[in-house]
């Protein structure tokens, strides 16, 4: 260090020291109790650690919830769009085309496509929709657009009931929402 820069530190320095009012006050200047600060106690860190727990939990109870319901939603869209597709085939192909509901393996498809799976979490409940054979339940899709016609709910654990209505004449596919 040459000296000029020594004494430009020693200039610095010095104005960083002053005094006021006959006190000596500087940029660090100590506690007026005599005691440093030397950061934060274990009970305040713990403290802000069962809060950022508390926090999360309910952080992730609602994402779980809402996942429950993402399923819900996509299962039901699932349902509904291949009623609606065995539908269509029936008009496309000219012929009958039946949506089956397996009651014991807890599937469903349109006859002769891949079977899907319905939710354990999930009680499937029929009227009017005929049996073709033990436990398999079909709704039928006729070329002219109508159909067998019926009833499907769906009842979830929760309490949740949606109904699922078939027409008979045009065999439109409905559903509503029968309690919450």
């Amino acid at each position: 260090m040459n000296n000029q820069q020594s004494n430009e530190a020693w200039h610095l320095a010095r104005d960083l020291t002053r005094k006021v009012k006959g006190r000596k006050v500087t940029l660090n200047p100590e506690p007026l109790n005599g005691h440093r600060s030397r950061g934060f106690t274990l009970i305040e860190l713990l403290v802000v650690l069962v809060l950022i727990g508390i926090f999360s939990s309910l952080v992730f109870v609602a994402v779980a919830g809402g996942i429950l319901r993402s399923e819900e939603r996509r299962f039901v869209q699932s349902f509904t769009q291949t009623l609606v597709r065995a539908r269509s085939a029936g008009l496309g192909r000219g012929e009958a085309v039946r949506f089956l509901i397996d009651g014991e393996s807890r599937t469903f498809c349109v006859e002769g496509l891949k079977w899907q799976d319905i939710p354990e979490s999930i009680k499937v409940e029929g009227k009017g929709v005929g049996e073709v054979e033990p436990g398999i339940h079909a709704v039928t899709f006729y070329p002219d657009g109508s159909s067998s016609g019926g009833e499907i709910d769906l009842k979830w654990e929760g309490g949740r009931m949606d109904r699922i209505v078939i027409d008979r004449f045009l065999g439109l596919v409905g559903m509503e929402r029968i309690s919450s």
